[in-house]
């Protein structure tokens, strides 16, 4: 054991940002990635808000896993941390 690491709140949101630009359908409602908000809980675990407008007639609950799995999966490769909460806050819908 040579030392700790830490992960900032932003480093996550920053992770969760890239991962959910990458999805299909997904429209980010800020051009920089504080459309993601990462803070810790009491237990000093950490709770993603990802806030985004997805196209309209598309399954919201699927895209919504979808979003869900590929962050956190993204997260659990980069930094060996399984985020158990992660939330997707709709604020709208892009039509063609």
């Amino acid at each position: 054991d040579i030392g700790v690491y830490t992960i900032s709140e932003v480093a996550l949101a920053d992770i969760a940002a890239i991962a959910t630009k990458g999805i299909k359908n997904v429209y980010p409602v800020k051009k920089d990635n504080s459309f993601v908000e990462c803070k810790l809980n009491k237990q000093n675990e950490p709770v993603i808000t990802i806030s985004v407008r997805v196209k309209q007639g598309i399954d919201i609950v699927k895209l919504c896993n979808k979003i869900q799995d590929d962050v956190r999966e993204n997260i659990l490769l980069m930094t060996n941390l399984d985020v158990k909460k992660i939330n997707i806050d709709i604020q709208g819908f892009k039509t063609k």
